[in-house]
């Protein structure tokens, strides 16, 4: 069984989320020339302030605050800059420097397809950071500039995750779970609430399932399989 990452009252967050949000329009553009999923519609909107869900947001920041360590922040801090690097541990593969360039630029053009959805809908729900909102939160790791949600990091690290466990499927466990731990860090380091980080990973995981399903990044797919 996948081991789950929750943190203290996500619940609250994700049924709060549910009734009372901020809408945004349908994101189409998946850098594809052809219609995306409504991805906007999959990740609904974040709880409205003063609602029960960003209080439960802002709670599990603050007991993050408190109880973090230095060695979960290094951690953060090291995924503050996109890197395949991150799941080399779990694929037991050096994705960094070591002979997989096709896996590599797959990787790139996921991110770069990824990358244009993620600012899409960034812009349309317009939500500020959390450090930004209010002044007892207090970020540990690199300030990231631009919206909240949904989370990029979030985003890249389910995409990402859904890529190579397609290629190293017998690892699928803990290449998802390293790819959720991503996201989770991006709250630990007091840059994002729970709820970008809940959306940006349903975006990631979905966007990823599309673009791979699409001819060519299959045989790209395939070609990439060959180096592992």
């Amino acid at each position: 069984m996948r081991r789950a990452f929750c943190f203290p009252v996500v619940a609250l967050i994700l049924a709060a989320s549910q009734a009372s949000t901020l809408s945004a329009s349908q994101a189409n553009n998946g850098g594809q020339g052809t219609q995306c999923p409504d991805f906007a519609a999959l990740i609904g909107g974040f709880p409205r302030p003063g609602s029960d869900g960003a209080k439960a947001d802002l709670a599990i920041l603050l007991w993050l605050q408190q109880t973090r360590t230095p060695g979960q922040l290094r951690r953060a801090e090291s995924e503050v800059k996109f890197h395949l690097g991150i799941f080399s541990e779990v694929t037991g593969k050096d994705l960094e420097s070591g002979p997989y360039p096709l896996t590599r630029a797959l990787a790139e053009d996921l991110q770069r397809a990824l990358g244009q959805v993620v600012a899409t809908l960034k812009t349309q729900y317009a939500r500020p950071r959390p450090f930004e909102a209010n002044s007892q939160i207090r970020p540990a790791i690199a300030l990231a500039v631009g919206f909240s949600y949904p989370s990029g990091h979030a985003s890249w690290g389910m995409a990402q995750a859904s890529l190579l466990e397609a290629l190293e499927p017998q690892r699928r466990e803990a290449i998802l779970d390293r790819g959720m731990q991503v996201g989770y860090d991006r709250v630990l380091g007091g840059v994002h609430y729970p709820s970008d980080v809940e959306a940006g990973q349903r975006l990631g995981a979905a966007f990823a399932q599309y673009w791979l399903a699409l001819p060519a990044h299959r045989k790209h797919l395939e070609q990439a399989r060959s180096e592992w």
